[in-house]
């Protein structure tokens, strides 16, 4: 169970989540020459579950992950691969239950979530919070992780913040920030923002089929 959870949670926290989405190389063009206002906002939606966020207007959703289970969005830097870009990705995980029949904690999924990925040397949990987001149980977490292999000592640390969502029918809710320690102050407030916007929209009831439709 733990090899499977990390490959779902700790993709937060490794650079894979981007691999999984589309990558944009410098030499094209943003979709957007101009930064919408910061007060300009979405709605992005993980289609199969119905739960949906909100996030910044100009930021980009790179594509899909988990077999469309999530998804990542990105602000756009000009000049520079998308895999760099300060990120944002929302998932849907589905958690086996533990042997017994009991469902795993959230303190024991913050947990694995902590353990250090092969792509980082070492990790420094710098905060974890328990509260409620929109009535829920949730635990948000960040941590340092640092790269001795990074050439360029300005990348060699990277902050993630996750935030773990206790969803209904066993569902976790996973939202979490990647970025630079440099661009921590200026996004935690989007972050904070999109992970208290979290909601499930109910599936969209079919139309009955009117009298003259049963007739034929």
């Amino acid at each position: 169970m733990k090899v499977v959870l990390i490959a779902l949670l700790c993709a937060s926290i490794v650079p894979a989540m981007a691999q999984s989405a589309p990558r944009t190389t410098g030499a094209s063009k943003p979709t957007t020459a101009k930064r919408a206002p910061s007060a300009a906002v979405r709605s992005e939606c993980v289609t199969a579950v119905g739960l949906c966020v909100t996030v910044p207007a100009s930021w980009q959703r790179l594509g899909n992950i988990f077999d469309d289970l999530g998804f990542v969005v990105a602000e756009q830097h000009a000049g520079t691969d998308s895999a760099s870009w300060p990120q944002i990705s929302v998932a849907a995980i589905d958690v086996p239950p533990q042997k017994g029949g009991s469902a795993l904690s959230l303190d024991a999924l913050v947990d694995i979530v902590l353990t250090p990925d092969g792509s980082f040397t070492s990790s420094e949990t710098q905060q974890r919070t328990r509260l409620l987001l929109n009535g829920a149980s949730a635990e948000i977490l960040r941590v340092k992780l640092h790269n001795d292999a990074a050439t360029d000592a300005t990348q060699a640390d990277t902050i993630e913040e996750v935030a773990l969502i206790e969803g209904d029918d066993g569902l976790v809710y996973s939202i979490a920030l990647r970025c630079a320690p440099s661009e921590l102050t200026r996004l935690e407030p989007i972050f904070q923002k999109t992970a208290r916007s979290w909601r499930v929209k109910p599936p969209a009831i079919p139309a009955k089929p009117t009298q003259d439709s049963d007739k034929k």
